[in-house]
């Protein structure tokens, strides 16, 4: 997979948001020196160390479940009858995407969203960034770009500090992880301040129902889950200068959809 130049002029130093350049396998900071790695056609602009407890849990989970995740996911819907598949298209469908539009996907895992998103909207037709803290995850979901055409860019990056220039999605959303962010709230901010103006936001995860019913008692998860807090409200996460905010529960109390649409400027 090759990096696509077109959406490389997005990215910006996450440290002060400096541009950057291009200089083989690396993007430079020119103003301070600064140089970021491209691992494998994916820019890296996660340095461990400085990362918060949380994420670096996290991190590491995602990691070592990346080989195991969409079997989970399979296994897992079918579970449900087919249901978790059909929260995935009512996902896609509130996303509300049309050709020319170019969409940041924070957190995107393996890419598990990518069929509902083209059941909406051809792909081919979108420009189309995912971002997430996990590498491993990222080398999945870079499997399934394989045969997909159009631009795209993968980035692995803490999503509380985007590095990505102001203004520049008409959509982004969210899928999943939110709940345990270091920051939850400085990673909304962020996305608000990269959407357009009037941009569709939209975060999805779980609720405290599953972090205790289910990852506390799973055998995979629960030594992740055991000592975090489940005391989130997203609602709470949200800027007051934002419109149309809207929060419902789904899946019977088992997920959150949170919409909301960026300022104007």
């Amino acid at each position: 997979m090759h990096v696509d130049s077109s959406l490389l002029s997005l990215l910006r130093d996450p440290v002060g948001l400096e541009p950057l350049e291009l200089e083989g396998d690396q993007l430079v900071n020119q103003t301070v020196g600064r140089r970021y790695p491209i691992v494998r056609a994916i820019p890296s602009f996660v340095a461990t160390a400085k990362l918060g407890p949380q994420n670096s849990k996290f991190q590491r989970m995602y990691d070592r479940m990346a080989r195991y995740y969409d079997l989970g996911l399979t296994v897992g819907n079918l579970f449900y009858r087919g249901r978790l598949a059909d929260l995935r298209r009512q996902l896609a469908a509130k996303l509300r995407l049309k050709a020319g539009d170019r969409v940041l996907y924070t957190s995107v895992g393996t890419g598990a969203d990518l069929p509902y998103l083209a059941e909406r909207v051809a792909l081919e037709s979108i420009e189309w960034v995912g971002l997430d803290l996990s590498m491993g995850m990222l080398r999945r979901c870079q499997k399934k770009l394989r045969p997909f055409t159009g631009a795209a860019l993968l980035v692995q990056a803490n999503a509380e500090c985007l590095p990505l220039a102001d203004q520049s999605f008409d959509v982004v959303f969210h899928v999943g992880g939110i709940n345990f962010f270091d920051r939850p709230a400085t990673a909304v901010q962020e996305m608000v301040r990269v959407a357009k103006s009037g941009a569709q936001i939209l975060i999805a995860d779980e609720t405290k129902k599953v972090v205790r019913e289910n990852y506390r008692r799973s055998p995979f998860t629960r030594a992740y889950f055991r000592d975090t807090s489940d005391n989130f409200n997203p609602r709470e996460w949200v800027p007051p200068d934002v419109a149309d905010a809207a929060y419902e529960e789904v899946f019977d109390g088992r997920g959150y959809i949170l919409t909301f649409k960026a300022p104007g400027r």
